[in-house]
């Protein structure tokens, strides 16, 4: 049986996996919010894979994470960069001032929907945009699809084998104050070490809900099916709103 590295029996190691987001997407946010030097909040930003990219812009950040371990992580990688981390979830966060970009990189559906919008409608200055984008990851050769599938049908067959990384995006809601939304879809694809590739599945919930002896198993079988890359294809997936 194929040797399971150490990484995948802990469940892996979320922020060395992290695919990151395209240029063009940052790139379509700056100039869909048209900031100046109005400065910027992320929810949730983990170890702030978006908040370089939007630090490399110019743009000041002020950076919510809840978990204290990422949270560090952030403050030494933005350590010298314009960005104020705060370690609290976005419900228990109080901005001292309203931002012209409310952004979020795979986080939104982590926070209470029943507070979401509004507290981002409080934390959003008239005229600024609320950016919530996220990735959907799946294997582009159809054929390792079809060998996961048989792996989990084997092993784990109560573990529904999902190709998106998340749930389905959550719809704008019929909140007071949106003047205008759009959306885009970024498509892109990369090559992964397949030990990252079930790297990255271990860090979903419903693999670490798994007894260890069950999903060692599993990621062993899956690390035999398959060659020693997989290809990755990745939608990036955009939905940006303008308040009025």
């Amino acid at each position: 049986m194929t040797e399971v590295p150490e990484r995948l029996r802990r469940g892996g190691s979320p922020d060395r996996l992290r695919l990151g987001y395209p240029d063009q997407l940052v790139d379509e946010v700056v100039k869909y919010a048209r900031l100046g030097a109005e400065p910027a909040l992320e929810v949730g930003a983990g170890t702030g894979r978006a908040t370089m990219k939007f630090v490399a812009k110019g743009i000041r950040i002020t950076a919510v994470e809840p978990n204290p371990r990422m949270a560090a992580v952030l403050t030494r990688r933005t350590a010298g960069a314009p960005v104020t981390v705060k370690v609290t979830t976005f419900e228990d966060y109080a901005p001292e001032r309203r931002f012209g970009l409310l952004f979020s990189a795979q986080a939104w559906h982590r926070v209470d929907p029943a507070v979401r919008w509004r507290k981002a409608a409080e934390a959003v200055q008239p005229g600024g945009v609320i950016a919530l984008f996220w990735n959907r990851e799946r294997p582009a050769d159809e054929a390792v699809s079809e060998e996961l599938h048989k792996a989990h049908r084997l092993h784990a067959p109560r573990v529904r084998y999902e190709e998106g990384m998340l749930p389905d995006p959550p719809p704008w809601p019929g909140i007071h104050g949106l003047a205008h939304r759009e959306s885009h879809v970024y498509r892109w694809q990369v090559a992964l070490p397949t030990v990252d590739f079930v790297a990255n599945l271990a860090t979903r919930s419903s693999y670490a809900a798994l007894p260890p002896e069950h999903r060692s198993t599993l990621f062993a079988d899956i690390l035999a099916r398959l060659d020693t890359t997989v290809r990755v294809a990745v939608d990036t997936e955009l939905y940006q709103a303008r308040t009025r």
